[in-house]
């Protein structure tokens, strides 16, 4: 017999506020400090009513990273092919949308340090999310590369590894001081790495329109 429908709202809504309740709580403590008696707390249930949902705290772990994902899909490079400065322009709307959504940089800082142990629930998530960057960065330095926008000598793997490793590392600078302008710092990586008839792509006043607003 069919669930009936109300019944299957009732239970995604449930689901939904869950992994909110769990984002908040993993994003501050990470996973091996927050608990899922934390979680139950916010959510004003049992902790076998997060259970009912979650059959343990390492599947709620991967609910929750899929859910930041599901919140940045917008935000992410698109998995296509296209221009030098398209790319450019995505990377740095990525960094706006973090800077507006604190919390999203929060979790990932904290599960991404944690996740280098090869014991953590997520340590397969992350080497494979890096896997899947990298590779997709590289090829959009490959298409600034062919059309002639980057300076001599610029291997394009190796600048997909320190974009990444750049980002990574000013977030976490920017948790601990919000009032510094992160995204005219990876403007600036951009501006160093391409020849200077296209440095007005980064330009620095355009980076001083936008303020981050360090939102959640």
């Amino acid at each position: 017999m069919a669930r009936p429908r109300g019944n299957y709202q009732v239970t995604e809504a449930r689901r939904k506020s869950i992994l909110v309740s769990a984002f908040n709580v993993f994003a501050k403590s990470g996973f091996r400090g927050g608990s899922l008696k934390q979680v139950a707390e916010l959510e004003g249930i049992s902790e076998a009513g997060i259970l009912h949902h979650f059959k343990s705290k390492s599947a709620l772990l991967i609910a929750v990273l899929e859910y930041r994902d599901s919140l940045t899909q917008n935000a992410y490079l698109p998995d296509m092919q296209i221009s030098g400065p398209e790319f450019i322009d995505h990377w740095l709307g990525l960094i706006k949308y973090n800077m507006d959504n604190q919390g999203i940089v929060e979790l990932f800082c904290i599960l991404s340090a944690e996740a280098t142990s090869e014991d953590h629930p997520a340590h397969a998530y992350f080497k494979n999310r890096y896997e899947y960057v990298t590779g997709l960065t590289a090829r959009y330095f490959e298409v600034l590369r062919r059309d002639g926008m980057l300076r001599a000598r610029l291997e394009s793997v190796d600048l997909a590894r320190t974009l990444i490793a750049l980002s990574d590392g000013l977030q976490v600078q920017w948790l601990l001081d919000p009032s510094w302008d992160m995204l005219e710092a990876h403007r600036a990586f951009f501006r160093g790495i391409l020849k200077p008839e296209f440095e007005q792509i980064v330009a620095v006043e355009a980076a001083r329109v936008y303020e981050g607003a360090g939102g959640r």
